[in-house]
């Protein structure tokens, strides 16, 4: 009996555990990661180029939308931008499409720009700095009118900085995934639309904008992403 007793307290131990473990792990939120050049202000870098954004399937969509936004984002960080689509006819008077292919297939492998390809791009977008970005996750996903729940958003990317020599400066890592509101299956139409000879529900709600998940995301990235020497001692004397 005792042997019984032990054997239920250890069962129920495990399942509350498991329970504990699964509820932290439904809490957990994905962190962004940034990583500096702790001598980055030695290379008093200036001017910086948005060079294209990489994409595993081509979506000229999250390229698009990701260049307006990252352009806002990081305009007011203290440094000369060559905008990424600026960048992209930079490169092509340089090499032809062929080199921009290229450089999109090697950030596709690894999101930083080597040592070999950086003194040509920097001379290219006459620039102190080189921006490269590659979006790994870029996906709504939206409920039927007859399930309950959220739709969401998914933007997941990562940016590396290298100067004109290819020498890593700052990296980012991260994601940001946004929810709309919550849909009840029981109320999740509004009524019907017609359309040729078939009606479609209309549904309440819907997952957030591209646009609205990217703002936030690189928002922060933003706002890890370090100034100039002369900016940075500048804030420093005002403080």
């Amino acid at each position: 009996m005792r042997r019984v007793l032990t054997a239920a307290l250890v069962l129920a131990g495990v399942i509350s555990l498991t329970a504990v473990a699964a509820h932290a792990d439904k809490g957990a939120r994905k962190v962004d990661l940034f990583w500096t050049a702790p001598d980055l202000a030695s290379y008093n870098v200036r001017s910086i180029a948005m060079l294209p954004i990489a994409t595993f399937d081509g979506n000229l969509e999250a390229r698009r939308n990701t260049e307006v936004v990252l352009g806002q984002q990081f305009k007011g960080t203290g440094y000369r931008w060559v905008s990424g689509p600026l960048a992209k006819e930079l490169l092509t008077r340089e090499g032809g499409d062929s080199l921009v292919k290229a450089y999109t297939e090697k950030v596709l492998k690894t999101p930083r720009l080597d040592s070999l390809d950086a003194p040509r791009f920097s001379r290219a977008t006459r620039t102190r700095a080189l921006l490269s970005l590659r979006i790994e996750q870029f996906e709504k996903r939206e409920l039927e009118f007859n399930q309950s729940g959220h739709s969401a958003t998914t933007v997941q990317m990562r940016a590396a900085l290298v100067d004109s020599t290819g020498r890593l400066l700052w990296t980012a890592s991260g994601s940001e995934t946004m929810e709309g509101p919550y849909q009840d299956a029981a109320t999740g139409s509004e009524g019907v639309k017609a359309s040729g000879l078939n009606t479609t529900p209309v549904q309440v709600g819907g997952a957030p904008s591209y646009t609205e998940v990217l703002v936030k995301l690189l928002g922060r990235w933003a706002e890890q992403f370090p100034r100039p020497a002369a900016a940075a001692a500048d804030s420093t004397r005002k403080n």
